[in-house]
């Protein structure tokens, strides 16, 4: 991998121009082709691999999108393994924004951008395919009555189907793209699809794909072009050069190309999975119904960090308490107390997600994390301070043994946790850490120590509290919820 230096900084226009050489006919097959020998990057023999280095996801899909932008079907020369190669190379030699940061904002912003662009790529495949379906399939609301759009048949009103079939799409095209040089063709299925509920035919398949997963280099130019005249209506400034690889790259939203040949071609077959974890069903139901299906789906990730935090051993979980606020009014406290013999956890649910903006700076990173995080501590803050004031309506939650705090969110606010940037939030009279959802499933069941010594031994670290960091070599057991989510899925069905 090129180390980013001023000497070796590579302009980006260079870099699309090495790109164009290409026709995208030629270059992005072979990009799906390497794209479907990349091993997950949760594999820990990952980094010591082949195809490791240069060839990573990020990269390869950038490549892919440059080319179907700005590439030319009148280009002769056919890419080959070392033409792709020498692209990825200029990728990791492009110009990076810090050299024209002051510099104590620098590394803080190198880092986070870094981490916007690469750690989205390490989630687990069996958590994010099984996660959407035990949220939003296995779990109940609070308040059913109370549901705006997430209502009986909303997954079949919103993708036209099931959404353990949904699910099982994105699967399937992981998958079998991966073993297939980067192809899928609905018509390899020549038996019925007995896993998947409705779509049992591959004409039932491909309609799915076709309206949630795939797209053409066409429409993609026709997007990006719309964009751009949107962008410039509102008046703002086209995003700086050093900056384009760190913008969403459309072909997360929508993986799977269809106008390369027969079927489909999936460029990086793993940007599948995106479309269906729950960030991408937010974005899939917040486009389809706004605000309404943001506040359904609130709901229901707060039950379910309540069914994990309930898989604890030897844990009492106890729900949010109504109490008499200050002003003779009704106020509630945080969503949910975990009473352990040694140790009172107290949790606040954020179903709020990190935006696209969060990659590009420290700026925007103190400002968004100030706006969707702070008021959340501030509220464990309050919480506590009424467990060992002895309010009355506490009275069922100890006080005389250590709290810890936890602000649960759907999705990682990656380095948050660390002590460069833990300083944005504010503090507490006790120790809280930040944890997405798949830190806790991992943590709740962890087999080689007690939740109680995770936790408290974590809490105590000099860099910064991170549950993620606490179960690194920790031997990690079943997730029950998870497993029952996975098993309904159409794949793992005989």
């Amino acid at each position: 991998m090129f180390l980013i230096t001023e000497r070796h900084a590579v302009p980006d226009r260079t870099y699309v121009k090495r790109v164009r050489r290409h026709a995208p006919s030629s270059l992005v097959p072979l990009i799906a082709a390497t794209g479907a020998k990349l091993p997950s990057m949760r594999d820990p023999g990952y980094r010591h691999s082949p195809e490791a280095g240069v060839y990573n996801p990020w990269s390869l899909l950038d490549v892919a999108w440059v080319s179907l932008l700005r590439g030319a079907e009148n280009r002769t020369r056919p890419a080959r393994s070392a033409d792709l190669e020498e692209m990825l190379q200029l990728y990791f030699a492009l110009d990076e924004p810090m050299r024209q940061q002051p510099v104590g904002e620098r590394l803080g912003g190198f880092l986070l951008r870094l981490a916007g662009q690469q750690f989205v790529w390490q989630e687990l495949e069996f958590s994010e395919l099984a996660r959407p379906v035990a949220m939003l399939q296995h779990t109940t609301a609070a308040e059913p009555a109370k549901a705006k759009v997430i209502t009986p048949g909303w997954d079949e009103r919103l993708f036209g189907c099931p959404l353990s079939d949904y699910v099982g799409v994105a699967q399937m095209l992981w998958a079998s793209s991966k073993a297939q040089a980067g192809r899928f063709d609905p018509q390899w299925m020549t038996r019925d699809l007995g896993g998947f509920t409705e779509l049992t035919t591959p004409e039932a398949l491909a309609t799915v794909i076709d309206a949630h997963f795939a797209t053409t280099a066409r429409a993609l130019r026709d997007q990006a072009e719309a964009t751009a005249k949107e962008a410039a209506a509102a008046g703002m400034p086209p995003l700086d050069s050093t900056l384009r690889r760190f913008g969403f790259n459309p072909l997360r939203g929508r993986p799977a190309l269809s106008d390369f040949g027969p079927g489909y071609l999936l460029p990086v077959p793993a940007a599948a999975l995106a479309k269906v974890s729950p960030f991408g069903l937010y974005y899939s139901g917040f486009e389809a119904h706004g605000p309404a299906f943001a506040h359904d789906l609130g709901d229901l990730f707060e039950q379910y960090v309540g069914r994990q935090l309930s898989l604890i051993k030897d844990a009492t979980v106890h729900p949010e308490i109504t109490y008499m606020g200050a002003k003779k009014n009704t106020v509630k406290s945080i969503d949910w107390f975990v009473v352990l013999d040694d140790l009172v956890l107290l949790v606040e649910v954020k179903s709020a997600r990190p935006t696209a903006s969060l990659r590009l700076g420290p700026v925007d990173w103190a400002n968004e994390i100030e706006e969707r995080l702070a008021k959340a501590v501030g509220q464990l803050q309050k919480s506590a301070d009424l467990i060992t004031g002895g309010n009355p309506a506490f009275a069922h939650i100890p006080s005389d043994r250590p709290i810890l705090g936890v602000v649960a969110t759907m999705e990682p606010y990656h380095l948050v946790n660390s002590s460069k940037f833990r300083n944005i939030l504010p503090s507490a009279t006790f120790p809280v850490t930040v944890a997405a959802v798949s830190e806790l499933e991992d943590a709740v069941v962890v087999g080689d120590t007690t939740v109680s010594d995770l936790l408290l031994t974590g809490s105590t670290s000099p860099d910064g509290w991170s549950i993620r960091a606490s179960l690194d070599g920790r031997t990690i057991g079943e997730n029950p919820i998870l497993a029952q989510a996975w098993e309904s899925l159409p794949l793992s069905k005989p």
